[in-house]
């Protein structure tokens, strides 16, 4: 059942990217939640909150996709059997395969999601980037606070 949970996590995040894309001029932004959320059109070339290295759009491929492949390998190790384990696994697997999709056919990830408060805005994301930070979060949860 948890395998569905990232199918779908999967679908969302690429169909809420190419609404963004198709329907939004990038750097357009609209409000979503007065003094909250904003929807803002951004591409995303770097990894984690723009970080940018010249000439490293290959590593920015093929790391996720091994990073991948490892956490597909942790699923069956006995240390990640519960299922809470297992949902931060699935979690962090489904947000990576959605920006590795875009990686491979866009070349830059959709972002668009834009929270904010008095006038502080974090960096903009996605559902994928979401699904991996909740995916980490339980995860250490599941490390540190069940498996002690």
């Amino acid at each position: 059942m948890i395998k569905y949970l990232s199918v779908l996590i999967v679908i969302l995040d690429q169909l809420s990217k190419f609404v963004v894309h198709t329907t939004m001029n990038l750097y357009d932004s609209f409000q979503v939640i007065p003094y909250l959320l904003n929807f803002t059109y951004i591409r995303n070339e770097g990894i984690a909150f723009g970080i940018y290295f010249e000439g490293a759009k290959t590593i920015f491929i093929i790391l996720p996709i091994l990073i991948t492949v490892y956490l597909f390998y942790l699923l069956k190790n006995e240390e990640f059997q519960d299922k809470f384990s297992q949902l931060a696994l699935y979690l962090i697997i489904a947000g990576a395969i959605g920006n590795i999709i875009d990686r491979v056919f866009r070349g830059y990830v959709v972002d668009f999601i834009d929270f904010h408060l008095n006038g502080m805005h974090w960096y903009v994301f996605n559902i994928a980037d979401s699904s991996v930070t909740i995916g980490l979060i339980f995860l250490l949860y599941s490390s540190i606070i069940i498996n002690k």
